[in-house]
């Protein structure tokens, strides 16, 4: 396993995930609304997706009759690009635009759309694990893409991607008192089962504090991921770091909760 160094002390990198059902495709933009709308997300979401978005915007606009409201807010949003760095994105586009691509998804799919080789950098990083230079590891453009497979967030493909989003989670100042109460205990309990309480207060050389209080008090970073399978079918995912998986149930008490508020359902996996 690759290694990170957290408050000076050695401990595996790993990530964790989640993904969402969508059980009905055409309000699959209300459905994300719901989610990013629910309270537990921090109001600003940054696009990590733009070729896809020229993509998308570019069939739209060639067909007979195209819908000239999302080519607006498209070329909107694609007038925001620049070279800097990711540009911010909100619900009142991010809606329309994915309700359209849910009710297109066959066509889309049919299109190809959103058909996308592996990165030089995924090539390079399948070459370092050990495949052959013309060896995809067993990917091939327009197959299913299992992500659980893929240890980190950059090496899985962008093939089928509609959408990709950098997202944070609140901090628990945001949260209700009682929602409060539950995501330290959460917590608390998780930092407490790894040890990690009695190491960093033995490492810290300043003064005494509330390490988990401290940690989940900002913003935590994830992403997520909106994909057209194959099948015609549409998925959520998205990932976070978590080293040792201590901060898991923080992340996992929130994205709960967002679920509920969206009538979603969502599952979690570790990635080792």
């Amino acid at each position: 396993m690759l290694k990170a160094h957290w408050n000076g002390y050695e401990i595996d990198s790993s990530e964790a995930a989640y993904s969402v059902k969508v059980p009905h495709p055409k309000s699959m933009g209300t459905l994300v609304r719901a989610l990013l709308g629910s309270g537990y997300f921090v109001r600003s979401y940054y696009l990590l997706s733009e070729l896809q978005t020229v993509r998308l915007r570019d069939y739209i606009a060639a067909q007979a009759q195209p819908d000239k409201q999302v080519v607006a807010l498209l070329d909107k949003q694609i007038a925001k690009f620049n070279d800097r760095r990711p540009t911010t994105i909100g619900v009142r586009v991010i809606e329309p635009v994915l309700n359209y691509v849910g009710a297109h998804c066959r066509q889309l799919v049919q299109a190809q759309t959103f058909r996308s080789e592996l990165t030089e950098e995924q090539r390079e990083t399948l070459e370092d694990c050990g495949y052959d230079d013309d060896d995809d590891g067993g990917f091939e453009p327009g197959s299913f893409v299992d992500e659980s497979l893929y240890y980190s967030e950059s090496e899985i493909p962008w093939d089928g991607i509609v959408m990709a989003l950098h997202c944070e989670l609140v901090g628990a100042g945001k949260l209700t008192a009682h929602e409060q109460q539950e995501a330290y205990k959460l917590t608390h309990d998780s930092y407490e089962r790894a040890g990690m309480l009695d190491l960093m207060a033995e490492i810290d050389f300043g003064p005494s504090r509330d390490y988990v209080l401290q940690d989940i008090s900002h913003a935590q970073p994830l992403s997520l991921r909106v994909r057209l399978n194959p099948d015609v079918t549409l998925s959520i995912h998205g990932r976070w770091m978590d080293d040792g998986q201590f901060i898991y149930p923080y992340y996992a008490y929130l994205l709960e909760q967002a679920a509920e508020k969206a009538a979603a359902k969502i599952k979690f996996g570790m990635i080792y």
